[in-house]
């Protein structure tokens, strides 16, 4: 058999098709996952999103006797290299086939190189960049519905990274939340009338201005997280865009303090059928389906929490969350999530565990050392 991996120029629209409908293709018959939108990825990929501008990717296909069996991109964020750590890039929007051992090292093995001969000594896979895009292969939870937004693949990927000398250094954890239990009951009552801050929704008539306080709130209060490098007003705004006509305000609350933000709690809908159903395309009728069936869902977690650091310890962080989770409960909803959580991360999983959250590794990220 002849393995041959194809350098592919992210500016090529053929070769970026090709790249993108790839996984598609190699997951057909899965009946969990669930394809990226198209357009978003190449965007991103092309660099024409603001989250990309100024990244290097190169792009990596492998096939075997002229049939394309993997996938992976090399990713370098400048900004991620200035603010968290020197020389390291990523690997990222990774699929290959079931029994492609071979193959796959190849496929890293190309991408490896191109990496190293940018200057790159450490490589976090798999991440599409750095957050707030996805990352992490699921190790749990196959036979699941992933929360949206986060990705299903298949139990043979992490043995693939594995095989090559990756070590699992950061693992990401998901909580569910029982909003019935006891742990939880007792703090909805001891925080209902919480009046350390104003907590208040995100506002729709105002949501450009409310998306620049969220960036800023994330700015200053997720610094520590690994995987996060600032991203500018900008940025965000071109994130959170899409997110305008089907999140309602209740999922993302503000705290202010004489009209000073101090914090955050940002949580999302489980779109996960909807976004099954589009199969990466997002035409009149996907978006009609999100304008009428957004607002119908089974699931919800809240993704992040973010207090600035002079208000900790003052129960601000639970009397946000338990705004997000009474929203929730008011939807008939009787579980909610909390996810995901570095498992470095003691205090976030020891808050997810006082309110009665039961946790488990769903997601595992590598790194490799290739100095």
């Amino acid at each position: 058999m002849s393995t041959i991996v194809t350098a592919i120029d992210p500016t090529d629209k053929a070769g970026l098709k090709r790249f993108i409908s790839l996984e598609r293709k190699l997951m057909k018959g899965q009946p969990k996952y669930i394809s990226e939108i198209d357009d978003d990825v190449s965007k991103f990929l092309s660099g024409k999103s603001l989250m990309s501008k100024g990244m290097d990717i190169g792009l990596f296909v492998v096939s075997t006797d002229g049939v394309d069996v993997g996938r992976c991109a090399a990713i370098i964020n400048k900004k991620f290299i200035t603010v968290k750590q020197p020389g390291t890039g990523f690997i990222g929007y990774f699929a290959a086939a079931k029994g492609a051992e071979n193959e796959v090292a190849a496929l890293m093995e190309s991408a490896e190189a191109w990496l190293k001969g940018k200057g790159m000594t450490k490589i976090i896979a798999p991440a599409n960049g750095g957050a707030p895009n996805s990352m992490g292969f699921l190790v749990a939870g196959f036979d699941e519905d992933p929360m949206f937004p986060f990705p299903w693949s298949p139990a043979y990927y992490p043995p693939y990274l594995e095989q090559l000398a990756y070590e699992p250094t950061y693992p990401l954890w998901y909580y569910e939340v029982d909003l019935s239990n006891d742990k939880y009951k007792a703090a909805k009552s001891k925080y209902a009338s919480f009046d350390g801050a104003v907590i208040r929704p995100f506002s729709k008539k105002n949501w450009n201005k409310d998306v620049t306080i969220l960036a800023d709130m994330l700015n200053t209060t997720f610094i520590n997280e690994w995987e996060f490098a600032p991203a500018s007003h900008e940025e965000m705004i071109e994130f959170f865009g899409p997110m305008k006509m089907i999140l309602a305000p209740e999922q993302i609350q503000l705290a202010e303090v004489d009209g000073k933000p101090v914090g955050f709690c940002f949580a999302v809908p489980d779109l996960t059928p909807l976004f099954r159903s589009f199969n990466g395309s997002v035409g009149l009728t996907a978006i009609f389906k999100l304008l009428t069936r957004a607002s119908k869902f089974n699931r919800a977690g809240i993704l992040g929490i973010g207090v600035l650091d002079e208000y900790k310890g003052k129960g601000l962080a639970k009397a946000l969350a338990l705004k997000v989770y009474a929203y929730h409960e008011s939807l008939g909803l009787k579980k909610s999530l909390y996810l995901p959580v570095n498992e470095s991360n003691v205090d976030s999983r020891g808050f997810a565990e006082s309110l009665g959250g039961v946790g488990r590794r769903m997601y595992q990220v590598y790194d490799k050392v290739i100095s």
